[in-house]
């Protein structure tokens, strides 16, 4: 799906026109009758009404009918009031509605449906893909925010929200972009984080509604939908309530290497507590290797992707569902963010009930092996955010310790292999942004940490989805769905932690639903052994890409760094996710067009 949305304006007629014809398959018009909504996209993934002149599209995965949101619509009078609509929705969708003049355009919380916008032909126009705009007007790469792709994790908030084309503005989170008649815009606040004050008892109930609905959004209208079945809580949770929906079920899971898993026999008992469902299962031998094509050049995406090592596996998913039929695939990313009880939960609780937080602490003290000194600094107040990234831009080039994972956010590091150069554009923007004082994405930082990995989440599954999209299918995390995420941020801090228990929220909303011997699990299980036996595999192509090294080009990498860390025997762990945001980016310049990267140094 591909869009472009415009307002009604008389430019907006020149800006359709200058489209290619691939992104004038499906186009909407505004009450005037000038173009309002330009693009590509099938006949279930949008829904549309009018009421009079006004207007609204729902594209995407949205939990409701043609009469229930007519219905909502001939109540409203202005953009502002599209709100009740947005609130009483469930699933993940762009909403894009035009008001009496007035156009609102806006993507869900967690970027998985994202709006970018430029300035062309003396308007402000939007789109769901960078690409689009792209056509519209010559881009150029901000190499300072690409470096920001160098980082371990992800740049820090809010740089992780900046694009890497100087002329594209993502749209803000928690905003929507209105689009005037004079062809301005204004990026407008509609959403705060809920005060964390539902006791579990009260949230659990509501947590469960908004899950069901969210996959309700995706599973109650299809034939068939896909999903993941991994064993793990999250994923093989989706599949019994996507099990209720009436559809057909079909499920993948990839076995691991690692013969000492845990996964494996909990999603052989969830399969066979599933008997209507097809199951597939995949091996070493049937499974596509991680790290199977590092040096791709069909990457073309809007952004470096956030990963390079899954993504033959995640194209291996979306063929194998194509092939029987299934447009929408369930994915459990987000649930282990929406749970994190790590150093800024730890925090928040110590701010709030230090009695009650002091044995998580000493738990957390012991499995992690802080010193007092480390401990002291996670029980006690963080210093405000803008202070924080000031000072993680001054320790940036600090090797990683104990100590950086203690504050707002996880530190910015950045790895070895990366230039002086690489380092020096990196710190300028952190400073020069903490200098503005940038507020965090909540005032408590175990919220923020949880909305900033929604974020990166939804980064994710955007991604997997323009790998997907070549297979026709869409992959969903309800998880990260609007009314999921602010149930679970809604839950009492207190109430989100049970020694001994693991995800206690998840548990007692869907108890009765999903088997206790999922609910109940304390362990997981990696792919380590399948991402070291890849790399290894894939080691002549990686050096090959570091020896036509891009970034190198552009002055942002250091070669030898970046053979040395390709020529260790056995691979330092803490270099594993460095590397693969490093390929990423790699990959992805390979793939762009030449014309639209500037020249090396």
């Amino acid at each position: 799906m591909k869009f472009v949305v415009l307002p009604d304006h008389p430019a907006a007629d020149e800006v359709s026109a200058r489209l290619p014809e691939e992104y004038r398959k499906n186009t909407l018009y505004h009450h005037s009758g000038r173009p309002w909504l330009v693009g590509s996209w099938n006949p279930g993934a949008a829904l549309c009404v009018e009421a009079g002149p006004s207007k609204i599209v729902l594209l995407g995965a949205a939990h409701s009918t043609e009469p229930e949101l007519l219905v909502q619509l001939e109540k409203v009078r202005t953009v502002r009031e599209l709100g009740r609509i947005v609130e009483r929705t469930a699933g993940s969708f762009h909403l894009v509605a035009s008001i009496d003049g007035f156009v609102r355009a806006q993507g869900s919380l967690s970027g998985a449906r994202e709006l970018f916008s430029t300035s062309i032909a003396g308007i402000t126009i939007a789109a769901n893909r960078i690409s689009a705009l792209g056509e519209l007007r010559r881009l150029t790469l901000a190499e300072e925010q690409l470096a920001m792709h160098l980082l371990a994790f992800a740049p820090p908030w809010p740089l992780s929200e900046r694009s890497v084309w100087r002329e594209v503005d993502p749209l803000p989170f928690a905003h929507y972009l209105c689009l005037g008649p004079d062809g301005t815009a204004e990026q407008i606040r509609w959403w705060t984080p809920p005060a964390p004050e539902l006791p579990v008892d009260v949230a659990a109930p509501e947590f469960r509604r908004a899950l069901v609905a969210a996959v309700a959004a995706r599973a109650g209208t299809s034939a068939a939908i896909g999903a993941d079945l991994s064993g793990g809580m999250d994923s093989t949770s989706l599949c019994f309530l996507a099990a209720g929906q009436g559809g057909r079920l079909v499920t993948v899971r990839r076995r691991m290497m690692d013969p000492m898993n845990c996964d494996d026999p909990v999603a052989d008992r969830a399969a066979a507590d599933l008997p209507g469902a097809e199951h597939i299962v995949l091996d070493s031998d049937t499974a596509a290797p991680y790290y199977d094509s590092p040096d791709r050049d069909d990457l073309a995406m809007d952004e470096p992707p956030p990963f390079i090592a899954m993504t033959s596996h995640m194209e291996h998913i979306a063929r194998i569902m194509a092939s029987r039929g299934v447009t929408m695939h369930l994915q459990g990313h987000g649930s282990d963010e929406l749970a994190a009880t790590g150093t800024t939960y730890a925090n928040a609780m110590a701010q709030r009930s230090p009695i009650r937080a002091l044995g998580m602490v000493r738990a957390m003290r012991a499995r992690r092996r802080w010193s007092l000194g480390t401990t002291l600094r996670v029980v006690r107040p963080f210093p405000p955010y803008a202070e924080w990234l000031r000072r993680s831009a001054d320790e940036l080039l600090s090797p990683p310790s104990i100590e950086s994972e203690v504050g707002w956010e996880p530190a910015p590091q950045l790895p070895p292999w990366a230039s002086r150069e690489a380092a020096a554009l990196v710190q300028d923007v952190m400073r020069r942004t903490a200098a503005a004082d940038p507020p965090p994405m909540s005032s408590t930082p175990t919220q923020h940490e949880i909305l900033r990995c929604i974020r990166l989440n939804g980064c994710i599954v955007r991604f997997a989805n323009t790998l997907g999209e070549r297979f026709g299918v869409s992959f969903e995390a309800p998880f990260l769905d609007d009314r999921v995420v602010e149930t679970a941020l809604s839950v009492r801090l207190a109430d989100r932690y049970v020694a001994g228990r693991h995800k206690p929220v998840l548990a007692a909303a869907l108890r009765g639903t999903v088997p206790d011997y999922v609910l109940d699990r304390t362990t997981k299980s990696h792919f380590t052994m399948d991402v070291y036996t890849g790399r290894k595999r894939s080691l002549p192509k990686m050096r090959e890409m570091c020896e036509e090294s891009r970034l190198a080009e552009l002055g942002l990498v250091g070669r030898e760094g970046f053979r040395r860390v390709l020529s260790d025997l056995m691979p330092d762990p803490k270099h594993m996710g460095p590397l693969d945001k490093t390929l990423a980016c790699e990959a992805w310049l390979r793939s762009l067009s030449v014309k639209t990267v500037p020249q090396s140094r």
